[in-house]
């Protein structure tokens, strides 16, 4: 090669790398250069969008372990955003738990497709990728989460226009969120809409047992109650299996096997009116044992109680413990078969950490229900009538701004898409109506 070819090469290869970066540069789209410079985001990830979005980004966020006190050190927040239009709406989705679901190309949270509005979830603190490194639990509180969500929210409201409408939405404890949010920073959002949204005054309330025997037709709930009382009656035959089970799976726990199957049982009926299941389904008490015992594990699954179980969601129960509580159990029918004397205390013997002291704090959630009844404008509550969660919902007094619909026959699964064509058209007006004002 000649001096002359070889600065020809030379200049091709210039050409080319320069050539590709233009291109590169292209195809940068204008909200990615506005998300990479921000300085609180560490990093900016482009992933597949649902086809409703135009654009995707799975963001870290540097966010304040204690955001009253910044000395106390940092850790990085996970926040999934999608685009539809720069100048519409933005949801704000306030999620309780991992946000793994909200980088997959398959998700869009229904009110962005209502609406037709952009997307942020933002990951709780304490779950998923947005865990602190030896995690000190003290930061775990709900004003810390609340004071995370707002941070996104001003850093998002550089990018998206400050005319937008601004709505957060979160579902069951995620829900509690939306509602936690609205009290510490309610001009923040334009529309609040939290769903399944439980607002508990104790560890272990005891309105949700009173709550189930109440739920639905009374048919239905001896059947349950019946299900439940022929399982311990034949503790001796069902034992085996659940014990085979727990083998198989490898499963530890806090509690011994025979104290489990109690649990499972007591477990049972909420779970059975939480995900909505069939009173056709119940077996009866012609049933096998293996019959019997298939059922209640496909209501409750043992893994619930196992330290494989909890480990994924232990900052949950930390939280219940702390602030956001739980709910009791009655043992009082079930008493004669029950190798526990009650089930006081069972959330700190089968969910928490050894090591863990508490103090349950209720000030947010009087917080909560006080700011719905004085400041309760453009508060849409969404429950479900058969939902045992429903018996701590928020109490909308008749002076209150804030709209409670609880539907009839609805579990925790409850959605606007969910509705009647009537029950949607209520949501839908009153949507329309808040977005429309100034």
């Amino acid at each position: 090669m000649n001096i002359q070819q070889f600065r020809r090469f030379i200049w091709l290869s210039f050409f080319f790398v320069f050539f590709q970066t233009a291109l590169i540069a292209q195809e940068e789209s204008e909200l990615y250069q506005q998300l990479v410079s921000q300085p609180e985001f560490i990093s900016v990830e482009k992933i597949d969008q649902h086809p409703f979005f135009t654009e995707a980004y799975e963001i870290l966020v540097d966010q304040y372990l204690d955001h009253g006190n910044p000395a106390a050190g940092k850790f990085v927040q996970r926040v999934v955003v999608s685009n539809y239009n720069p100048y519409s709406p933005v949801v704000l989705v306030t999620e309780g738990y991992h946000a793994n679901y909200a980088v997959k190309d398959t998700y869009i949270n229904e009110l962005s497709k209502i609406i037709q509005a952009n997307q942020v979830v933002v990951e709780h603190r304490y779950f998923g990728k947005s865990m602190p490194d030896n995690p000190n639990w003290d930061y775990l509180t709900i004003e810390n989460a609340c004071a995370d969500l707002h941070r996104v929210y001003r850093i998002m409201g550089r990018i998206f226009n400050n005319q937008n409408k601004w709505i957060a939405t979160g579902i069951s404890k995620g829900g509690q969120n939306t509602l936690a949010y609205k009290a510490f920073y309610p001009d923040d959002m334009d529309i609040w809409v939290p769903y399944v949204a439980p607002n508990n005054f104790r560890l272990e309330d005891k309105r949700h047992p009173k709550y189930i025997s109440r739920v639905n037709g009374k048919k239905c709930r001896e059947k349950i109650e019946n299900f439940q009382l022929e399982v311990l009656a034949r503790r001796d035959s069902i034992q085996p299996l659940l014990d085979s089970l727990t083998a198989a799976e490898n499963y530890t726990y806090s509690i011994t096997n025979e104290e489990l199957l109690d649990y499972c049982v007591l477990e049972y009926s909420f779970s059975f009116w939480q995900w909505g299941t069939d009173c056709s389904t119940v077996p009866t008490d012609t049933a096998t044992c293996r019959q019997l015992f298939t059922h209640l594990v496909d209501v409750c699954d043992p893994d619930y109680f196992a330290h494989q179980g909890i480990e994924p969601i232990k900052a949950f129960f930390i939280q219940a413990a702390k602030e956001i509580g739980y709910y009791a159990y009655d043992t009082r029918p079930f008493r004669k078969y029950l190798t526990i004397k009650n089930a006081r205390g069972y959330v700190e013997n089968i969910f928490l950490p050894e090591d863990f002291s508490y103090r349950f704090d209720k000030s947010v959630s009087k917080m909560i229900e006080k700011t719905v009844n004085k400041d309760g404008d453009h508060i849409l509550a969404i429950y479900g009538g058969y939902d045992p969660w429903t018996a701590s919902s928020v109490k909308v007094r008749s002076s209150s701004d804030a709209v409670k619909m609880v539907i009839p026959g609805a579990s925790h699964r409850v959605r606007i898409n969910s509705m009647t064509y009537e029950q949607k058209g209520e949501v839908y007006i009153l949507l329309e109506k808040w977005l429309e004002e100034d």
